[in-house]
């Protein structure tokens, strides 16, 4: 049994291109976040099997969704997921990944100079700081396990540009993030899309939920001294 078999399974039958190309990154990927996880625990998440689905497959489900986007951004990108994965299957696209620890970011800047990767750059900053330095700069921002969606929304709603989306991937208690997110929806001008379920494994599901911003926000948000994180504006 090949070493990432389920991965290439998946690839297979969701019609990627280049299949072979594509595993011998993930492999790449797959031994060095084992090697740094031990100095660094950046996951975890190590079973070859479970990196497989809950990391990489995971991963690739927001991929149909950024299809339309040439500059994607991640804020608090940890060990690169979603983002490496989406920029290993769409090497014309360029991600532009963000995190406040420098040990990250130093993964990060190796994974894509072990693979290769062009369509990737990496930068160390908190998420306040880099949004605004770069408001309304980005098609999309992709998101996965940073936060609660009432602080998700301050981070990553003013990076893009109006009609520009947020996909932020979320688990089965998504309706009460949104439920407690339409104040900040409605202050950063933005609206929710639509909601997508997927089937992860035969007995998980992962929701994808895709925020559209409909027009120009104020430049006074997110707001700096960590408060997106700590006092979110819910309601």
């Amino acid at each position: 049994m090949k070493k990432l078999a389920i991965l290439e399974k998946y690839l297979i039958e969701n019609n990627f291109d280049d299949v072979e190309e594509k595993l011998k990154k993930f492999d790449l990927y797959f031994d060095a976040l084992i090697e740094w996880n031990e100095k660094f625990n950046l996951t975890a998440i190590t079973d070859i099997q479970d990196v497989q689905t809950k990391h990489f497959i995971d991963s690739l489900l927001g991929n149909e969704f950024i299809k339309d986007s040439q500059k994607i951004c991640d804020i608090g990108c940890g060990a690169g997921f979603p983002s490496i994965p989406l920029a290993i299957v769409n090497p014309d696209i360029n991600f532009t990944l963000i995190d406040s620890v420098n040990k990250k970011i130093g993964f990060i800047n190796h994974i894509k100079d072990l693979l290769c990767l062009d369509n990737v750059k990496s930068i160390h900053s908190r998420a306040e700081d880099f949004a605004k330095q770069n408001f309304q700069k980005f098609d999309c921002c992709v998101a996965r396990a940073l936060a609660q969606m009432p602080t998700l929304a301050e981070y990553t709603l003013p990076l893009l540009k109006p009609q520009g989306k947020l996909v932020a991937y979320k688990g089965v208690n998504y309706q009460e993030e949104l439920q407690n997110s339409k104040k900040i929806f409605n202050i950063l001008n933005s609206e929710i899309y639509s909601v997508k379920e997927l089937n992860l494994t035969k007995d998980e599901k992962r929701y994808i939920i895709i925020v559209k911003k409909l027009g120009n926000c104020s430049n006074k948000y997110p707001r700096s001294g960590n408060k997106p994180r700590i006092q979110p504006i819910i309601g």
